[in-house]
């Protein structure tokens, strides 16, 4: 089913009235105009899958180079694809190759954190691996928002009423075809707009970004806890015991 909602804002978040309505998206036709922004699927997400301890973590959005103009209008981004864009830019957007490639080299851009220290703690609060890469295997990855931010900065300064009624979309998309049993979202901003956060029957979890200052630090919106130790939330009641015998 296809939707679209009426809107309200509130402290710089888009947010939905419940009011559904027929949108006019096609997720498998978007894939197939940006194949680059293919969600990473770890080798053994169904082996999670089979023990109950598979996790959809979500991030944000990706950016483009400061010179990049086709994302700035969210018409024109949505209509468009990659052949569109330069090699340098696809690059930006590849979620499965840049992280299958920076992994063995530990993120060492600070761009890439949201893997490095998001994983990082996953890891910590879950399965506690000797090395937080093998950790990768077990998860799907990929981005909220459709459409890449501007170079260094949060998605909220370009976000529109479409950019939230698709990125919704996507993300039933994405429950559909994985079935995770958790969800641990690296962006504030994505949890917040998330319209079906409250109705899943898995935990979920609402973390601030990585690399922004809440992650290290304490808030009252947290429960008085780390924004870095809120990932736990959505891996609640999950056994990982089974990991060991790999």
């Amino acid at each position: 089913m296809m939707y679209i909602t009426q809107w309200t804002r509130r402290e710089g978040v888009v947010s939905a009235n419940s009011q559904w309505k027929d949108m006019d998206f096609d997720v498998n036709d978007f894939r197939s105009r940006y194949p680059e922004m293919t969600p990473y699927i770890g080798d053994n997400y169904g082996m999670a899958q089979q023990h109950g301890s598979a996790l959809l973590v979500i991030g944000e959005s990706h950016y483009l180079p400061e010179y990049s103009t086709i994302h700035k209008d969210c018409a024109t981004w949505y209509t468009s694809d990659h052949t569109k864009l330069n090699e340098e830019e696809k690059g930006w957007i590849s979620t499965r190759d840049i992280i299958t490639e920076e992994l063995p080299r530990d993120f060492p851009n600070q761009a890439h954190g949201i893997w490095k220290y998001g994983y990082q703690k996953i890891n910590q609060w879950g399965p506690d691996l000797d090395n937080y890469h093998d950790l990768f295997q077990y998860t799907v990855f990929y981005n909220f928002y459709l459409r890449p931010a501007n170079q260094g900065n949060t998605f909220r300064e370009l976000l529109t009423e479409k950019d939230n009624a698709i990125a919704n979309e996507y993300f039933k998309y994405m429950l559909e075809q994985h079935k995770p049993n958790g969800v641990v979202f690296l962006s504030r901003l994505a949890f917040d707009c998330c319209w079906e956060k409250g109705t899943l029957a898995i935990p979920v979890a609402g973390a601030p970004h990585p690399t922004c200052r809440w992650w290290n630090r304490k808030c009252s919106k947290y429960g008085g806890r780390f924004g870095r130790d809120v990932v736990q939330d959505g891996m609640k009641g999950m056994d990982w015991s089974w990991t060991k015998y790999l």
